[in-house]
């Protein structure tokens, strides 16, 4: 029986708990506690699930296929007239886990498929980390239109600290793996008003910028 080479992992990590990373490795624990040693990220990251694979893979082969799912999903940011992007997805980890354990269920390979139960530690770590980031951007509550659906929307801070877009006519939110996604509706609505486009434009980058707007206005 063919051993395995490597496997796909998905990693969470409390200091930014809108995005996961998704990466391949020979050797899952070394490269997590490659990641863990830098100074840079307040928390560390958890392994939330991975996937055997019998050949080994390159990261871009793996993110090229997760592009062609969404490409919105992907980290960017723009320096100069360049565009760094980054191999971390704006997508709940479970929501990045069911579309894995649907490609298994096809590929009759649910048994490589792992979902790893947090330690105690982890558990803490992410109460910890919790505390301290709600409203850590400090997002306002405002309104807007985007002409790119026709649709009104609202925006608010959730209360895991992260933002959160919802539809005024429904109260429903904006997925993360929505498409158009949340980004390109907010593009849109500062693009409607004459903003700053320019620079680098995240997610919550566009949110403040069109709240700088819509608050002045008032």
């Amino acid at each position: 029986m063919k051993q395995k080479c490597g496997v796909i992992y998905i990693l969470t990590n409390p200091s930014f708990p809108e995005y996961v990373k998704i990466g391949y490795a020979d050797d899952v624990d070394a490269r997590v506690k490659q990641l863990n040693n830098s100074e840079a990220v307040p928390f560390s990251f958890h392994i939330y699930a991975t996937f055997d694979v019998m050949e080994r893979l390159t990261d871009k082969k793996l993110h090229n296929f997760i592009d062609t799912l969404n490409p919105e999903l992907r980290s960017k940011e723009k320096i100069g007239d360049k565009i760094r992007v980054r191999e971390f997805y704006h997508i709940k980890p479970e929501e990045i886990y069911s579309a894995f354990e649907s490609m298994a269920e096809f590929n009759g390979t649910t048994d490589r498929l792992h979902l790893w139960k947090e330690t105690k530690e982890e558990i803490e770590e992410e109460k910890e980390a919790l505390s301290l980031s709600k409203n850590r951007h400090h997002f306002k509550n405002i309104q807007f239109h985007s002409s790119l659906t026709g649709k009104y929307y609202y925006s608010k801070t959730k209360e895991d600290g992260t933002l959160g877009i919802y539809e005024k006519e429904n109260d429903k939110e904006v997925p993360n793996n929505s498409n158009p996604s949340k980004r390109q509706i907010l593009y849109s609505a500062l693009k409607d008003l004459g903003g700053d486009l320019s620079g680098s434009n995240t997610l919550y980058q566009l949110e403040h910028k069109l709240e700088k707007i819509l608050v002045n206005r008032k």
